[in-house]
């Protein structure tokens, strides 16, 4: 019986030892992370129902191309290498339409950060890729949608990948933003 009590004495004092220490706190083991960036573009928007995109390759301090449409199919780009404009052909600012609402991008009002800083929207942050910054305009009101191309995970994640991918096929759009549109261009012809 003494020896029972013994190692129940030892036992309550390893006890409460171990109650004592879990309040000290160890050294960290891991440096702490880095400060995450903020994507604080000023997407530009023109009339109620203009589409702005804006494409850069990083989410700081690097150059943007920025390309609004109207439902006209009048647009303008601008990047550090100057401005231009042109009216696309016929259907160009519809399809744009049909690949936003093709993802259920169909709100009237909402901001959508697809981005490194909301993990709820980017679990997987992969690695360095290229930011869009997307408006679709809807009379007073609009949807944006901030996408990350190094974000992965998330349903909200593969919708933006697929809006981008849908929109990297509409070849006007395409040349509009790579800046190969000259005022000689007859858009809407493929060579």
């Amino acid at each position: 019986m003494k020896r029972y009590a013994a190692f129940l004495m030892a036992g309550l004092g390893l006890g409460l030892t171990a109650c004592a220490t879990q309040g000290v706190r160890e050294p960290e083991r891991y440096a702490a992370p880095p400060a995450r960036p903020t994507l604080s573009h000023r997407l530009p928007l023109g009339g109620p129902h203009t589409i702005s995109l804006s494409i850069t390759g990083c989410a700081e301090d690097c150059p943007v191309v920025n390309v609004m449409i109207d439902p006209d199919n009048y647009w303008q780009r601008t990047a550090d290498s100057g401005a231009t404009s042109g009216t696309a052909p016929d259907g160009l600012h519809a399809s744009i339409t049909e690949a936003f609402l093709a993802q259920g991008f169909d709100d009237t009002d909402s901001v959508l950060s697809v981005t490194k800083d909301n993990p709820d929207t980017c679990p997987q942050y992969l690695e360095r890729g290229r930011v869009y910054f997307m408006h679709i305009g809807r009379g007073e009101t609009g949807q944006r949608i901030d996408y990350d191309t190094a974000c992965n995970g998330s349903l909200d994640a593969r919708r933006a990948e697929n809006l981008t991918a849908a929109l990297a096929e509409l070849p006007d759009l395409t040349h509009i933003f790579e800046g190969a549109v000259t005022l000689e261009d007859d858009m809407g012809d493929e060579e």
